[in-house]
């Protein structure tokens, strides 16, 4: 299963003859944002009815755009994917289905990187994604083979990855998967996954 492509699906259903499909939706980059920890690159917006939402990419893309584009596309690049992500976040942000939009300012990193710890000790991890924090960090806890693993953490690189729902729907009896960061907050409560972002804002 292509967990975006399911997540559009899930998204299309939920706003199925309510008209807000066919609201536009500006894609742009904010330069100044601080991007959460666990993410690297730019920062993408969408902006959709009143609110907007976030998804960090090194393939950002600047349009104005619907989300009924997205409905029956193939998602098959990663810019394309990442800015079907950023408007998921912003849909399901507009519609109070998740409440994280935007990373928090930064001074709480080191907060929510201690708390992560608590549940990171002690326990084999696999980064869905690039995450550097952590793979430094956490450096001895980390595996590359998803059955030696007992945490599964997955970023906003790892979430537009084509096989990641593959992976959850074989891991997820057995293993604790984490999606981390405002990025991956809108596919995550789509897909009933586990999200953390301590700190992460609504505006």
């Amino acid at each position: 299963m292509d967990i975006l492509i399911d997540s559009v699906n899930k998204l299309e259903t939920i706003l199925k003859h309510s008209g807000c499909e066919e609201v536009g939706v500006l894609l742009d980059v904010n330069p100044d944002a601080v991007n959460c920890q666990f993410d690297r690159g730019a920062c993408m917006t969408a902006s959709f009815g009143g609110r907007s939402a976030e998804f960090v990419t090194s393939d950002p893309i600047r349009a104005q755009t619907k989300i009924s584009f997205m409905f029956g596309a193939p998602l098959d690049t990663a810019a394309v994917r990442s800015a079907a992500c950023a408007m998921i976040n912003v849909a399901t942000g507009f519609f109070c289905l998740s409440r994280v939009l935007h990373a928090c300012s930064g001074s709480q990193h080191a907060d929510c990187m201690r708390e992560l710890g608590t549940v990171i000790q002690g326990k084999k991890i696999l980064c869905i994604g690039s995450i550097p924090t952590i793979e430094d960090t956490f450096c001895t806890y980390i595996v590359t083979d998803p059955k030696e693993a007992d945490l599964m953490l997955i970023n906003a690189e790892g979430i537009i990855d084509a096989g990641v729902g593959e992976l959850i729907a074989e891991f997820k009896d057995t293993k604790r998967i984490i999606c981390l960061g405002p990025s991956t907050a809108g596919v995550a409560r789509l897909q009933q996954l586990e999200h953390w972002c301590l700190y992460g804002t609504g505006v």
